[in-house]
């Protein structure tokens, strides 16, 4: 059974005949079952596990770490003296030959090749943690929401309350605000609800002299800002720098959950340098948000490094890149603009789904009757700098400094009414990109008022839908007969992801659904019965499992700043890696069959 190890393999073949022999003769061969533990993290386990045959995970807690197939090696650093966190899990049937301890480090110790080999596997391995260990604090306040700091409890006074009363309040609750309700005026006034902090009272009783017997229901304000419980906690932190204010109400639904102070926030920030949104926010010309801009894929790098979800890491590069855009276009655009204009983006950064950057998907709806007499030139200069930014010139013609996606909100119906009743290539392509059209600067209404008549002017024609679904066929997925991968290098994008994301959002749009995010969609799907839990679930996670491996290999090809090509290799993916490959391939192959069946795609 020995004959099975091959000395061709980096590090043995480094090893003289001699060593080669002794090898042979002081190993075993040791077979673990589908499903076994190999080795926990603080057994010792005395041998150095050579794969043979199979699959062995390397887990911490519940993620994975790495995998090790045919011809690696793994427990090298319990071997070298540090101490063993890991568990090691067969995935397959799995046959490893065990070399001892001893033999290992004493091969280690007189052949310098192999052990040099074994110590660089070993110092990667360290620096590797190290900058986990770097990110860490960063990657764990952007991924952190609001809920995970310390809310105030929401403490309420009447308008009629004095400032000495609220003085009391605000010390027996320990906060440095308080919510003051105003009832409902004899006139018919509506109740309200405001906010007052210390300093309206210190202002009002210290500086401006009035009595501590005064009312505070005219020292509060009304404009609260508040924000969702479960968004990020590093928006409030640039909603008040952006306001200059030192907290904002928390709801929950549609209830107040309480106040977030700003030291509070602070407190949970500590020690973290690296707050790209903060950046963006304080940016003051071109030169400082394109700065802010580079720092992007450092980011990218950070969160995926240290094992953030590539859900996750969408959602945060979202917000970011439209934090981004939109201080652009508030950069470039006079008041009127911003008050008569909507600012959009589309595709893959509509859905949330783009994370390196990839070409501009851009618009500008106008309020009817609005013009603006530079807007030709502030559109070329918003289009320039975003490519000096780094995001990619549209092929297509897709941005805002052309005419066709910057008119007024009648030519955007004029154009949808024309996608829906004349549905060539390029209109159904327009009305795809449109449909996953999200705000990201000024009046948002004008979107919501183009999309509601979308989903107004929607035909009931059966034959409408399949034509638009039809793409979803366009291309070959990659997957043969017994899960075989087909061809040396696969397009992803073409023959995995791009049918999964169409066939999705073609039966959103039958169902007039409101959803712009791919999984989002599968989940408004499943609740209205087109999907059973079962295939919504497979659906999710093909999906993140291939916009998971296209992000870790790009990543790995130094591609940080755009999305450059979509093609993967099999050859250069571990067993786990393929293995999730082919079983999200078959997932978007059986898909397809649903839409074809769906949409009845076999008559045309």
């Amino acid at each position: 059974m020995f004959e099975a190890f091959s000395f061709t393999i980096t590090p043995f073949d480094r090893l003289t005949p001699a060593e080669r022999d002794h090898v042979m003769a002081v190993s075993d061969i040791v077979v673990w079952p589908k499903g076994a533990t190999v080795l926990r993290g603080e057994e010792a386990s005395g041998h150095l596990h050579i794969v043979l045959k199979g699959l062995v995970q390397e887990l911490s807690g519940t993620e994975v770490l790495a995998a090790y197939g045919p011809g690696e090696s793994f427990d090298i650093k319990a071997l070298l003296g540090s101490a063993g966190t890991s568990t090691f899990f067969a995935r397959e049937d799995t046959v490893c030959q065990l070399l001892p301890q001893e033999t290992f480090l004493d091969l280690t110790r007189t052949n310098p090749g192999f052990g040099a080999w074994f110590h660089q596997e070993m110092i990667d391995r360290l620096r590797d943690l190290a900058v986990r260990q770097a990110n860490r604090e960063m990657t764990s306040f952007m991924m952190a929401r609001i809920r995970q700091a310390y809310i105030h409890p929401a403490a309420y006074v009447g308008a009629d309350c004095s400032a000495r009363d609220a003085v009391a309040a605000m010390k027996a609750t320990r906060s440095t605000s308080l919510l003051v309700r105003e009832e409902p005026g004899a006139d018919g006034t509506p109740a309200r609800v405001g906010i007052l902090s210390d300093r309206d009272l210190r202002d009002a009783v210290i500086l401006d002299g009035a009595p501590v017997t005064s009312p505070v229901g005219p020292l509060a304000s009304y404009s609260m800002i508040s924000l969702d419980i479960d968004d990020f906690l590093f928006n409030a932190l640039v909603v008040m720098t952006k306001h200059g204010i030192r907290r904002v109400v928390v709801t929950e639904g549609e209830a107040i959950a309480g106040i977030l102070e700003q030291v509070d926030l602070l407190g949970f920030l500590a020690n973290n340098s690296h707050i790209v949104a903060i950046r963006v926010e304080r940016a003051s010309d071109l030169a400082d948000l394109r700065a802010a801009s580079a720092e992007i894929p450092t980011l990218i790098q950070a969160l995926h490094g240290n094992g953030v979800k590539v859900q996750f890491i969408a959602e945060m590069v979202t917000a970011l890149n439209r934090r981004i855009f939109a201080k652009l276009f508030e950069l470039l655009a006079p008041p009127g603009l911003l008050e008569n204009s909507c600012l959009i983006v589309m595709g893959s950064e509509g859905r949330g789904e783009q994370i390196l950057k990839t070409d501009q998907d851009n618009g500008l709806i106008l309020r009817d009757g609005y013009t603006c007499p530079d807007l030709e030139s502030i559109t070329a200069e918003f289009s320039r700098s975003l490519i000096e930014f780094g995001y990619p010139q549209c092929p297509g013609g897709i941005m805002v400094n052309t005419p066709e996606w910057t008119r007024p909100l009648a030519g955007y119906r004029a154009a949808i009414h024309g996608w829906v009743y004349h549905p060539d290539e390029a209109a159904q392509l327009n009305l795809a990109i449109f449909y996953d059209a999200a705000p990201v600067a000024g009046d948002a209404t004008l979107l919501d008022q183009a999309r509601d008549y979308l989903i107004e002017t929607l035909s009931a024609n059966d034959m409408f839908f399949s034509h638009f679904a039809r793409p979803t066929l366009s291309f070959d997925t990659p997957i043969g007969l017994f899960s075989h991968l087909k061809g040396e290098q696969l397009d992803i994008k073409k023959g995995g992801i791009f049918p999964l994301v169409h066939g999705v959002r073609s039966l959103a749009l039958e169902k007039r659904l409101q959803e712009r995010n791919t999984i989002d969609r599968i989940r408004a799907l499943q609740t209205l019965g087109v999907f059973d839990a079962t295939l919504a679930t497979e659906l999710t996670e093909a999906l993140l499992a291939m916009l998971e491996l296209r992000l870790k290999l790009r990543l790995a090809a130094g591609e940080t700043g755009t999305q450059t090509d979509n093609f993967i290799r099999p050859d250069q993916l571990n067993r786990l890696e393929r293995d999730l490959l082919k079983d999200s391939l078959s997932i978007v192959k059986r898909f397809k069959e649903f839409i074809t069946y769906h949409f009845h795609l076999k008559m045309f």
